[in-house]
């Protein structure tokens, strides 16, 4: 069926559906899966109430395969038809038609982003109180997108929020949190622990933060220790990494050298490069009367090195200076001990033991190696 034919068909409150429409419903786009469907249904009514504008249409039907044909199109990453199905949708009262067409504009699904037309959208299903453009509305703020104010942005996320919208209860959890006002910390607790409960693995390990060492927090170890483990039941590779530490060192509960390999290990094998560098320290070692193994250690240090992380770079380096589990290569191990001077954010680092090996390489290797190798490290 065309664009057109879709048109009318709206217009005259006629099913759009094309002969060979999938039979399958469409997979909504992530957005539109993270909202709480009681919180939704409370705020919805608490909108009526309040004489909110309401959705009205002809035919619920057609808006409803338009939708469906739209969010079909956009999981196909056909951008241009899934526009036309959520602009089409939109214009007949659709507020889930008009946030999907905003976040096509944002994500710049036809080209550049497009600020202005999405902030068009997105405020048009402002108007409905729909959940994910008001999170949206709160994101591009937070941005200063589109000549929104940051200032407005825990506003959006607030309504977002208090609709059911998982993201933005994090998102609103962070704004409290970052205020460093000792009023703002309960909200900043609460709304975080809302979406944690909600299973936003994202806000469980922003939790645990939260209680593990927050100055404006309750300092609550064995809660902190409890959000990290789920969190890292889920996959989240930093919080796997908080949660060993914790294992290791028996904070916020019983210590657990066992739970602690293990977590390192999810963490490193996730790919997070500071838990790469410690998981492949616990192999060196020889974690908890295991026998040492170099050369795993050696291809971990190299892995979370590759990752950006200085401790890892700097690990590396000495195991490439001492040949432990890898080739004895001095260059190599100059080169990874300068990029262990500097952090993945471009900051300096401080490594204990990194100054002393670079000045020690530097004694063993000719200066026209050391230009060149400096050269090299400059570049990347």
């Amino acid at each position: 069926m065309s664009v057109l034919a879709l048109l009318a068909a709206l217009a005259l409150g006629q099913p759009a559906v094309a002969q060979d429409a999938e039979s399958a419903p469409a997979p909504v786009p992530p957005a539109f899966q993270v909202i709480d469907p009681e919180l939704q249904a409370e705020a919805e009514a608490a909108a009526r109430a309040a004489d909110a504008p309401a959705v009205t249409h002809r035919d619920s039907g057609a808006i409803e395969e338009t939708e469906r044909r739209a969010f079909l199109a956009y999981a196909r990453e056909d951008y241009r038809a899934a526009l036309l199905y959520a602009e089409t949708a939109a214009a007949a009262g659709s507020a889930r038609g008009a946030t999907l067409a905003g976040l096509i504009h944002a994500e710049g699904g036809l080209g550049a982003p497009d600020d202005a037309a999405a902030l068009r959208w997105f405020r048009r299903a402002e108007a409905f109180g729909e959940p994910v453009a008001l999170y949206e509305l709160g994101r591009m703020a937070r941005d200063g997108r589109g000549g929104l104010n940051p200032r407005d942005a825990r506003d959006w996320f607030a309504r977002a929020a208090r609709a059911g919208h998982v993201p933005a209860m994090l998102a609103l959890a962070e704004v409290f949190a970052a205020s460093n006002l000792p009023q703002d910390a309960p909200s900043a607790l609460e709304w975080a622990e809302r979406a944690a409960r909600l299973g936003s693995t994202e806000a469980m390990f922003r939790l645990g933060g939260l209680l593990a060492d927050w100055p404006l927090g309750p300092r609550n170890a064995a809660e902190a220790r409890h959000w990290f483990n789920l969190a890292a039941d889920e996959g989240h590779a930093e919080a796997a990494a908080h949660a060993a530490i914790m294992a290791a060192e028996g904070e916020g509960g019983p210590r657990d050298p066992a739970a602690a390999l293990r977590l390192m290990q999810l963490a490193a094998e996730s790919g997070y490069p500071p838990a790469q560098g410690q998981y492949g320290l616990m192999l060196y070692q020889g974690w908890e009367g295991a026998e040492p193994d170099a050369e795993n250690a050696a291809w971990w240090f190299s892995q979370g090195a590759m990752g950006g992380d200085a401790e890892s770079a700097y690990l590396f380096a000495y195991m490439l200076a001492r040949g432990e589990g890898v080739p004895r290569d001095l260059e190599a191990a100059y080169l990874w001990a300068l990029r262990a001077a500097v952090e993945a954010d471009g900051e300096p680092s401080f490594v204990p033991g990194r100054e002393d090996l670079q000045l020690a390489l530097e004694r063993a290797l000719p200066a026209e190696a050391q230009a060149r190798i400096r050269a090299e490290a400059a570049e990347n």
